[in-house]
């Protein structure tokens, strides 16, 4: 039986629709749209980002790892648009979460990532009972179907700045970004590189998983030899997914980048 539902999604900007809202007379090229939209929303950042809102991204990557009650993997895997179409991709993350009750487990899926699958599915026209009618969108402070850790480990907004998920891994001997970064996405879609992309994808859910072990041990729903079993667990799966894939495979070098941390003797 899944327990956890751990997902990570890659977006890029939705253009066509970024072209409809700001040039509403049809007077501007795509690119320049995009520039006066980005140029708009940089200002009324006051200089600080130009981060686009949920509706204007496109997903063109989600990974997906699924594990069992006793923290054991059961699959590991990443859709992307170098395969398939935009419907396609939000399609495929809803029928597995349909497939079965599971626990999402997410860094900021709750402020970015489900909303823009929300969206999607709005665009659409998806269907998402259980979603909708199964609690899902519920207590923000109930662990039962949604464990955000970004807004977990913030203290849910309490602390003054919310933790980056590439801190938090570094901090644990995890290698955290270390190949693109978030902000890279979109020039990388632009330049062809959705196989980067896919592979950027698959080990943001690979440190949330196991960032979200660490957190398990840390509020005591696991003790340390179970701790260490799931981690181990988690090690050997991954290589031998690693051999079975060639000596290419970038799972390989996440391996040699992670550095387990010694647990303190009790």
């Amino acid at each position: 039986m899944t327990a956890y539902l751990v997902f990570d999604i890659e977006t890029r900007v939705d253009k066509d629709l970024v072209k409809v809202v700001y040039d509403p007379e049809n007077s501007l090229t795509i690119d320049q749209a995009y520039d006066k939209a980005r140029d708009r929303i940089l200002e009324n950042s006051g200089q600080k980002n130009d981060f686009f809102p949920v509706p204007y991204h496109v997903p063109i990557a989600i990974s997906t790892l699924q594990a069992d009650e006793n923290y054991n993997i059961q699959s590991l895997g990443c859709f992307g648009a170098d395969r398939y179409s935009e419907i396609e991709i939000v399609s495929r993350f809803w029928k597995i979460f349909e497939s079965a009750r599971q626990t999402f487990v997410t860094f900021n899926g709750r402020g970015f990532d489900l909303p823009v699958l929300e969206a999607r599915a709005l665009k659409f026209g998806i269907p998402l009972k259980l979603y909708f009618d199964g609690g899902y969108r519920g207590n923000r402070y109930s662990d039962a179907f949604h464990i955000d850790l970004c807004d977990y480990l913030s203290n849910f907004g309490a602390a003054f700045r919310r933790n980056s998920l590439d801190v938090l891994a570094k901090l644990i001997g995890l290698p955290g970004k270390y190949s693109i970064e978030g902000e890279d996405v979109e020039y990388f879609h632009r330049q062809g590189w959705q196989k980067e992309i896919n592979q950027y994808c698959v080990t943001d859910v690979l440190q949330t998983w196991i960032l979200f072990l660490r957190v398990q041990l840390m509020r005591g729903r696991l003790d340390a030899p179970g701790y260490q079993q799931a981690v181990e667990a988690t090690r050997n799966d991954l290589t031998r997914r690693a051999d079975e894939a060639g000596a290419d495979n970038f799972l390989l070098d996440f391996l040699d980048r992670w550095k387990p941390s010694t647990l303190p003797r009790e």
